[in-house]
């Protein structure tokens, strides 16, 4: 292993810490959903599958954070639940795109889409300013450039036909049938 290996290992360890300080003080309580499913779902991604030898009978390796399980706790009294969730995806890889990975899930009771996003630019700025010292964060575009973006809230909305029609250049609006997008 070498420093910067040694140096991203230490950096993803302080992130989740970070993460589950920033939900612990919204009120959120953390779950631990199952990994092994009898139905696929919360994705449209092809799963990984396995037999339960117990139970005779075919399980799932689940593709996204406990989305169903987070729900039901929303039902049965949890008002504000996450998760910090290994997921699993039996499909492509390359460097942005592995077939094992973590993902943060988390659900709301009452809130809107607007909440929702108001909350994750908090939460982003808080993990940021509390590991790097600042909102602003250097990635690689789509070209493999190095560009500088900043998290500072507010973040620009954009809605998403509008993202469709500028990288697609489809106006999905003027459709009335799924079918000729196809």
């Amino acid at each position: 292993m070498n420093r910067q290996s040694f140096d991203r290992f230490l950096f993803r360890s302080s992130l989740t810490r970070a993460l589950r300080e920033f939900y612990w003080s919204e009120g959120f309580v953390e779950l631990e959903t199952p990994v092994l499913e009898n139905v696929s779902s919360g994705a449209a991604s092809k799963p990984f599958k396995t037999h339960h030898n117990a139970l005779d009978m075919d399980v799932y390796l689940r593709i996204a954070g406990g989305e169903l399980w987070q729900k039901m706790a929303l039902i049965g009294g949890f008002e504000k639940t996450f998760e910090v969730a290994r997921c699993f995806r039996n499909e492509g890889m390359d460097p942005s795109h592995l077939q094992e990975f973590t993902m943060i899930e988390h659900y709301c009771a009452f809130w809107d889409y607007e909440d929702n996003m108001k909350f994750t630019e908090r939460m982003f700025e808080f993990a940021l300013k509390k590991l790097l010292g600042t909102t602003k964060v250097k990635v690689k575009d789509r070209e493999g450039n190095e560009v500088e973006v900043d998290f500072k809230a507010p973040w620009p909305r954009v809605g998403f036909t509008k993202i469709i029609e500028v990288d697609c250049g489809i106006d999905v609006l003027k459709y009335d049938e799924a079918a000729p997008l196809l």
